[in-house]
């Protein structure tokens, strides 16, 4: 079976594509993408769909990623295909976020097809990942300590927009086509260098694996991972179904499971159960490790007085009698209403919230005229307008607030909502009001109010700043 006949059955094998999508490829201008976008231009016609081809330039090699931008750029012009391509700068961007290049690359590259996705309207987003880089992450995962999902690799297609029609095609396939079908393509000389665990894998362990233990290596592993992945969504599926049953209940930030129903479920779908719990307060499941999730489960089964664990990224699971809670922050203990005189100016600590507000008046040509070179957390209000004395305290049922730049009231409650504040810390937010009228001027860190902002006729202003309640303001 040639390469095309191969990829279109694929495709069908796992519904892939359907008439009328606009598939956006990602092609780098190597023999894998190019292969890719020659297929399915190929098969255009025949399946119905509409191409668009995106490049990204991470920036890490010169001259070198200009060109395969240029080569790319051109290749889409001379199929007519339309085009989008990016230079973005992945190395700074992973210095500012201490990332290692790889991990770097491949946010920003993400971040980069979902914004070219939604500009275009484009429904699929095609990839040209084969057999051999299957191969390959299964390995990388094996030697992380992975568990299932880990070892079932990539799928032919995920969140039914990620497609890889190549998955079932050896790297050597791909080359062959190329050159039956004189396509150029680009060499990207960091893939030879031995410097990456991937690299390796690939450049030595592959290699060593299929000559002297098990020519067939690659091929074998491709099916291990559809046989794990199989297996892994129906044991999903199984835990999804249990979860919802020993769920006591749910809320933004807290998630409470029956303790006993927990303890009765086999290990497997308790440690999966944690997981989804996990999911629905952080909304994915990274950060939280095989030893977290095992060291709850040992709590659980031996029992004892309440217990509180330190989770990853503030989360925690409190142990009581009768539930498994996770919850971030606070939000298990809602603070105590204050009200308090707000200093004009000073600095005012607001320990029931964790934060303070520092107040300072200063002369209008003091603040810059751009007021977004203000720092975080800080806004600037005309003195004139306002009515002192002032008070901050927390938020009371049926609250109301103008916002500024919106010009008509709206409920604190709303506000939140539309805001994406997480219920446990609506109550922590200080709210800045007027003594005399009781008019909220500020929902600390969220919101202004409209009618109190600087004009070309301010004087004298007001300088608002929200602040942790820490030394550091970490």
């Amino acid at each position: 079976m040639g390469l095309l006949d191969k990829v279109r059955s694929e495709i069908t094998r796992h519904h892939l594509l359907a008439s009328g999508d606009l598939v956006l490829v990602g092609v780098s201008g190597g023999p894998d993408s190019v292969a890719l976008l020659h297929l399915l231009f190929s098969l255009r016609e025949e399946l119905n769909i509409q191409l668009h081809v995106a490049h990204l330039n991470h920036m890490f090699r010169g001259e070198e990623a200009k060109g395969d931008a240029s080569f790319v750029r051109d290749l889409a012009e001379r199929w007519n295909l339309p085009c989008t391509v990016r230079a973005l700068d992945v190395p700074a961007y992973g210095r500012e976020r201490n990332l290692s290049a790889q991990v770097a690359a491949r946010e920003v590259r993400y971040c980069f097809f979902r914004e070219v996705l939604r500009a275009t309207g484009a429904n699929k987003l095609a990839l040209g990942h084969h057999a051999d880089d299957q191969a390959e992450s299964v390995l990388m995962n094996l030697f992380r300590g992975s568990g299932l999902q880990g070892l079932a690799g990539m799928a032919p297609m995920r969140e039914n927009l990620y497609i890889r029609p190549l998955l079932a095609v050896r790297r050597r396939e791909i080359e062959e086509y190329c050159r039956e079908h004189q396509l150029a393509t680009r060499l990207d000389p960091s893939n030879l260098k031995s410097i990456y665990l991937r690299n390796k894998i690939r450049n030595r362990l592959l290699p060593l694996l299929e000559e002297e233990y098990c020519p067939g290596i690659v091929p074998v592993l491709a099916r291990m991972a559809g046989q794990l992945r199989d297996e892994h969504e129906f044991l999903e599926q199984l835990s999804r179904q249990a979860y919802r049953q020993i769920q006591a209940s749910c809320r933004p930030g807290q998630v409470v499971l029956d303790r006993q129903a927990l303890s009765l479920q086999t290990r497997a779908l308790a440690r999966r159960m944690i997981r989804l719990a996990w999911e629905e307060i952080q909304g994915n499941r990274q950060d939280l490790t095989f030893d977290h999730v095992e060291d709850i489960l040992e709590r659980l089964e031996k029992g004892g007085p309440e217990k509180i664990l330190e989770l990853p990224c503030g989360v925690k699971a409190k142990m009581s009698l009768q539930t498994v809670t996770l919850f971030k922050g606070d939000v298990l203990a809602p603070p105590q209403p204050f009200l308090r005189s707000l200093k004009v100016p000073g600095r005012t600590e607001l320990p029931e919230a964790g934060a303070c507000i520092v107040v300072s008046v200063v002369d209008r040509q003091e603040v810059p005229p751009d007021l977004r070179e203000l720092s975080s957390g800080t806004i600037a209000l005309d003195y004139e307008r306002i009515t002192l004395p002032l008070m901050v305290r927390s938020r009371r049922q049926g609250d109301v607030l103008v916002p500024f730049g919106l010009g008509k009231e709206v409920k604190l409650k709303k506000l939140f909502i539309d805001r994406k504040v997480p219920r446990g810390l609506r109550d922590r937010i200080p709210l800045v009001i007027e003594e005399s009228t009781g008019r909220i001027l500020w929902a600390a860190g969220v919101r202004m109010a409209a009618g109190i902002e600087i004009t070309a006729a301010t004087r004298k202003v007001i300088l608002l700043s929200l602040e942790n309640g820490n030394s550091n303001n970490t």
